[in-house]
């Protein structure tokens, strides 16, 4: 082992120790913040936690809440039970089954089932959805705001069918940013928050805005795409509010890309210092889109901001490629997500300050290392923050703004029947084993092995 090598390997030794003590760190504050055990976030997670060790109960249980938003009446409802809990084989108990078929069986206790199965399915949706439009989310973002929480404001639905449709979006992403922009509470509250330097942010589904994005047309998608992306641009700059583009599927991202990415050098937009685009590190491509996001950057006025995610479409994306017969695009294994979400980390932190980093993770591993490598490197905590979802977390959140950093929520708003997609997601999320339920209420003697990215990639 040569010099530099021995230097390399302890340099490495030293930040994985910072990791595992900032994580600790992280636990530790968290359980400070602990919801009480009659809490109604506390029953949520143990209704999710009874899926443990439960996979065929699980998969029954998404697919029905997938469902549920296109059944009309209780009779409907009563059948779909049936069919996914009774006729399907599950783990679900013996007594639960028994008691299912007795009130399946007469009219008025069938009733009431599906009444109290579509009043649970609501209650769920109410932990991840901030309202079904602006007006009637206010409330819950004030709340947040006073905790010192910010937020990034998304329209539930992903990929339009009709021009008609996408039209309908621009409207109502148009109508948001009046609603924020006039919104006088918000703008009382706004300064109180770390980094207020826009009066308000929104995160846009490209996909809602063209029914016809096309890879195999890329040079006119990309354009009309910029089309239908400037009226926003503009309203938003006029009025100093965040605008952020979601990437989704795999097939779409170049699109969204390119397209974000001229956008943001036109000079009508360079100098705006309120731009930012999602970067998705289960790709394999992740690094190579980032330098070309991180380029760009650094010929504009103001940096750009990465919202840097691990990516929800993961399932989708494996099982394409697979009916396809494509080399799958993502990482097909956790370890080498979160391997290649730190090494993306890095690049965004060592490309301060042409860049902003927006590290949106719930594994307590992936922000501990953002941490550490930001006070390693000398950044200000002012230019970077941590990114989580409406809903999840909250433990997590409360101790980083403990320790001073800037925590920024996603917040949909939106109908249940197109955000159920998104709420299905984040119900996988919740209860899968390496999901952030489990972060949370891991025993503290299991939290090391939680923190060990190295070791499980190298098994």
């Amino acid at each position: 082992m040569n010099p530099g090598q021995e230097r390399s390997e302890n340099t490495i030794s030293s930040l994985e120790e910072k990791t595992i003590q900032k994580g600790i760190s992280i636990f530790s504050a968290g359980d400070e913040f602990e919801p009480s055990v009659f809490s109604s976030y506390s029953i949520f997670s143990k209704s999710l936690s009874f899926l443990d060790d439960r996979p065929e109960l699980k998969v029954q249980a998404f697919r029905f809440a997938d469902v549920f938003p296109t059944l009309r009446n209780w009779k409907q409802v009563a059948d779909h039970i049936r069919l996914y809990f009774l006729q399907t084989r599950t783990e679900l108990p013996v007594v639960l089954k028994f008691g299912m078929r007795i009130a399946l069986s007469n009219p008025v206790t069938a009733f009431l089932l599906s009444f109290v199965t579509g009043k649970m399915i609501l209650f769920f949706a109410k932990f991840f959805i901030v309202g079904r439009n602006y007006e009637q989310a206010k409330k819950t973002v004030y709340s947040r705001y006073k905790l010192g929480i910010s937020n990034t404001i998304d329209i539930l639905g992903e990929a339009v069918l009709s021009e008609r449709e996408a039209e309908e979006y621009s409207e109502k992403y148009l109508s948001l940013l009046e609603g924020i922009a006039n919104d006088p509470i918000l703008q009382k509250l706004n300064p109180g928050l770390p980094n207020p330097s826009a009066n308000g942010n929104v995160s846009v589904k490209c996909s809602a805005l063209f029914s016809q994005l096309d890879p195999l047309a890329f040079e006119y998608s990309v354009s009309v795409l910029k089309e239908r992306l400037r009226p926003i641009f503009k309203s938003a700059v006029a009025k100093n509010i965040f605008v952020n583009l979601d990437l989704e599927q795999y097939e779409t991202k170049n699109l969204i890309l390119t397209a974000g990415l001229e956008l943001f050098s036109e000079p009508e937009f360079s100098d705006y210092p309120h731009f930012g685009l999602v970067i998705q590190a289960y790709l394999l491509t992740s690094l190579q889109d980032l330098e070309k996001v991180i380029t760009v950057s650094g010929k504009r006025k103001f940096p750009l901001t990465v919202r840097l995610v691990k990516g929800a479409y993961w399932e989708f994306e494996v099982v394409q490629s697979k009916q396809k017969g494509w080399e799958a695009p993502v990482f097909l294994t956790k370890p080498e997500t979160d391997l290649n979400y730190e090494k993306c980390a890095e690049l965004l932190l060592r490309s301060h300050p042409r860049i902003f980093p927006a590290f949106a993770t719930h594994n307590v591993r992936s922000m501990a290392y953002a941490l550490a490598l930001a006070e390693e490197l000398n950044i200000p905590k002012k230019d970077y923050e941590i990114q989580m979802l409406y809903g999840m977390g909250d433990p997590y959140k409360k101790a980083l703004r403990k320790f001073g950093i800037s925590v920024r929520e996603y917040s949909p708003i939106g109908e249940v029947i197109p955000g159920m997609a998104y709420l299905v997601r984040r119900l996988l999320e919740n209860s899968t084993n390496e999901g952030f339920l489990k972060n949370i209420y891991s025993k503290k003697k299991d939290r090391i092995q939680l923190l060990e990215i190295r070791k499980k990639a190298a098994i």
